[in-house]
């Protein structure tokens, strides 16, 4: 399935490309936790997340065409 993804400054270094916003495929019923893993982020990296507009944490199970966003923590939230 595809989930849309949106990093921001800090975020964007895990970020295919660079790039702040993309699509992603991951297995059908993955959760955040698995896309982080899937994006190479540290285990001890602690963005901000959310899910289609809602704060989420690493277990959110995610539905095709889901919107994720990523950044860091200090950069707003």
């Amino acid at each position: 399935m595809k989930v849309r993804v949106r990093c921001f400054t800090g975020m964007r270094l895990y970020a295919p490309g660079g790039k702040g916003d993309f699509e992603l495929e991951i297995e059908e019923g993955g959760r955040v936790e698995e896309l982080l893993i899937q994006l190479g982020l540290p285990a001890d990296a602690r963005p901000f997340i959310a899910v289609n507009g809602l704060r989420a944490e690493r277990d959110k199970r995610l539905s095709d065409g889901a919107t994720v966003v990523l950044f860091t923590t200090s950069e707003g939230g």
